[in-house]
């Protein structure tokens, strides 16, 4: 069985087994600040790869719809080509025409893209 020994003081131990209070104190805040940097460098690396990813996504989105905006340009360029050679219009009923179909696009479009209120059934 194991006895409680009282060390006497001329035997106190070394200061090189057992470092004094400042010593555990700035060694804990050393560990903590390598722990606090190492997540700041972790959170910085994720953060740049998120919004490299991110910026990549909206700039092909810009690209994209830049193009998607061209070729539509072209689309009507062609139509009215299309009616002032083809079906013999003057040049402002070509305009004209192409600008009323594309009012009924969007009419149509906005007819079918609005939200739809839940009306109650009759018993």
């Amino acid at each position: 069985m194991a006895h409680n020994q009282i060390i006497p003081s001329s035997e106190t131990p070394s200061g090189e087994d057992h470092p004094d209070w400042t010593t555990l104190v700035a060694r804990a805040l050393d560990d903590i600040t390598r722990i606090m940097q190492s997540e700041i460098r972790l959170v910085t690396t994720s953060m740049r790869t998120i919004l490299a990813e991110q910026t990549d996504r909206v700039l092909g989105f810009i690209a994209s719809g830049v193009l998607m905006v061209f070729g539509m340009m072209c689309i009507l360029a062609a139509a009215i080509l299309f009616l002032h050679e083809y079906a013999m219009l003057s040049w402002w009923q070509s305009f004209g025409i192409t600008g009323l179909a594309l009012c009924a696009i969007a009419i149509a479009v906005r007819a079918f893209s609005a939200p739809r209120s839940k009306t109650p059934a009759i018993t």
